[in-house]
């Protein structure tokens, strides 16, 4: 053994007993959000899709605790925008429809379970996700975002369903979050995301749990109202003046045992409506299963049933609903699986992972599933991933 190489091997050997002596020595304090889950992964289920409207190869996803990722090429490779960011919880994005640069991103994940973090407000980027604004952790901190939607008329005006933070017994993914107990509903800007109002004339004041917006009248908004553990005000409302008063929808809608509720608006049939409805969960998160879904041809003024999907108990944290935008007959629904119905004629197209989360579709009218196991993308209406 030549001197250089005996050195290096002695110099390796006093490092290494000075790392185990400090390591020894050393001890780690939790400094939150806690309590640290580590039972298992779960940073990675994606909870939230956006698309630009027009280059079909361009998406922005966000994960449970991953922050926002975005593609280029349809999905081959991805890069990580946010992980700078003071929260990488994501629970909604929404991407304006005139300029996909500029994407707003709704912190904290709207899916009620004990690991679905709170969030700290609104990213938003002018520049594609190289350089992101922080806004309204004042408004939103300590509670999440279900989904929020862009007035395709005017994209300084955007909506948001926001929601507690989720988990069993009620409020534990607050993880003590001071705000945690601050204002849910339907919350709507009009200066491109800096300040936010809480909006009223009819909604209760309740957790939201989706939002959907007529792209041909976006005078016409739909909010779906559901707390996971039931509340009297559960169920579909409806504006036709920008969110000024709102009327909650019957006509053949469930009125009993309601928690979480989702629904989308036909893009191509407007007045074609679908709604997936859950059992309200017990206190300990049990209970919650699929009523079913419903459809509406008629702007909400009547329903009848359309299918459903296996939501196990689990309703709180796997619901989703997706129109064809080229097919109003043609509806997807996320649950456990998902189920694909073409008019009355019902499947199961589940991707290569269980859980669904979030549904999208791209420029070129291909289908993204962000589920338990990242996202998924189909080219044929989910017969094939």
């Amino acid at each position: 053994m030549n001197s250089l190489h005996r050195t290096i091997v002695c110099v390796g050997v006093v490092l290494a007993s000075t790392i185990a002596g400090h390591a020894g020595a050393q001890t780690w304090q939790d400094l939150g959000p806690s309590p640290i889950n580590t039972s298992g992964g779960y940073a990675g289920r994606v909870s939230a899709i956006g698309v630009s409207a027009t280059n079909p190869a361009l998406y922005y996803i966000g994960g449970a605790d991953g922050g926002i990722w975005k593609t280029t090429d349809a999905g081959t490779t991805w890069a990580a925008l946010t992980d700078h960011m003071p929260t990488t919880a994501i629970g909604a994005i929404a991407v304006d429809p005139t300029n996909d640069q500029i994407v707003y991103v709704g912190t904290g994940e709207a899916n009620y379970a004990n690991h679905s973090r709170y969030g700290l407000g609104i990213y938003k980027t002018t520049d594609g996700g190289a350089t992101w604004t922080q806004f309204a952790e004042e408004t939103f901190g300590g509670r999440t975002f279900s989904k929020m939607v862009i007035d395709p008329a005017n994209t300084n005006t955007i909506y948001a369903a926001v929601a507690s933070a989720g988990g069993f017994p009620a409020l534990a993914a607050a993880k003590g979050h001071p705000d945690a107990t601050g204002p849910v509903g339907v919350f709507k800007s009009v200066d491109a995301g800096e300040t936010w109002t809480l909006l009223a004339g009819g909604l209760p004041a309740v957790e939201a749990s989706d939002i959907a917006i007529d792209r041909d009248n976006p005078t016409t908004v739909y909010a779906a109202i559901g707390n996971i553990y039931g509340d009297p005000g559960n169920g579909i409302y409806k504006t036709t003046d920008s969110g000024q008063t709102w009327t909650k929808l019957g006509g053949g809608l469930p009125t009993t045992n309601v928690g979480r509720i989702s629904l989308d608006v036909s893009p191509s049939s407007p007045q074609t409506l679908y709604a997936l409805y859950t059992r309200q969960a017990s206190s300990t998160g049990n209970g919650a299963s699929n009523i079913g879904g419903f459809r509406s041809d008629d702007g909400g003024a009547t329903w009848y049933a359309r299918g459903g999907v296996s939501q196990s108990s689990y309703g709180w944290f796997l619901s989703c609903v997706s129109v064809n935008p080229a097919n109003p007959e043609q509806v997807f629904y996320g649950g456990l699986t998902m189920r694909r119905f073409t008019g009355s004629s019902g499947s199961t197209v589940t991707p290569p992972h269980v859980d669904m989360h979030a549904f999208a579709w791209d420029a070129s009218g291909r289908l993204l599933s962000g589920n338990d196991g990242g996202v998924h993308l189909s080219s044929n209406e989910g017969s094939s991933w």
